[in-house]
């Protein structure tokens, strides 16, 4: 039988999953645009989803 707070655990990480990947679609269409401020977004934003995504989840396994 699963607890309330494991579901709640995997809900939450679901969660950040779906943004992490929206967040990387958007990264992409960055990338995609002529302008090199749009491709210099894009790889910002894909290093700082490399950064952060992990802390996130890391802190929610740790705290739920």
């Amino acid at each position: 039988m699963t607890s309330m707070r494991s579901l709640l655990r995997v809900v939450a990480m679901m969660a950040v999953g779906l943004v992490a990947y929206g967040v990387l679609l958007r990264a992409f269409h960055f990338m995609n645009q002529p302008s090199d401020r749009g491709w210099y977004g894009g790889i910002a934003m894909i290093l700082g989803l490399l950064l952060l995504a992990p802390v996130i989840m890391r802190e929610i396994w740790r705290l739920l």
